[in-house]
């Protein structure tokens, strides 16, 4: 993700925006308030920088929530199998979003076929009552 400053580069594939577990996202972030150091190189305000990180970090997580929310066959075939595991290592390393990750962890089962996969809160819905 390249960060950009009133349509001006910045920084190219800038590593403070987003967490090192979002590396497959690709695009441009473009912020017009925010303040630069004297040489343009780097960004001056890490508070900024950190809560940007922040908001972006939970907007994706949305877009994710709601892509397998409507339309969950198209989300397990067409971003689960391919970036499952950057969901899970971002589990590991974002405690912040650590609940929001893990509804979007699916697994498959003993009583699945191959394709089908169910999410922790089904599995649990679905277990007997004696089992723990």
């Amino acid at each position: 993700v390249s960060l950009y400053s009133r349509k001006v580069l910045i920084e190219s594939k800038s590593k403070d925006i987003l967490p090192e577990w979002l590396r497959f996202i690709k695009g441009i972030v473009d912020s017009e308030d925010l303040p630069l150091a004297i040489s343009r190189e780097k960004p001056q305000d890490s508070a900024l920088i950190a809560k940007l990180r922040k908001t972006l970090t939970r907007k994706f997580i949305a877009h994710l929530t709601k892509m397998a929310k409507k339309d969950r066959p198209k989300f397990l075939d067409e971003f689960y199998r391919e970036y499952s595991f950057f969901l899970k290592e971002g589990i590991c390393q974002e405690y912040e979003f650590q609940e929001h990750l893990a509804k979007l962890l699916f697994f498959e089962t003993s009583r699945s076929t191959d394709a089908d996969m169910v999410s922790f809160d089904e599995y649990v819905g679905r277990m007997r009552p004696e089992q723990k």
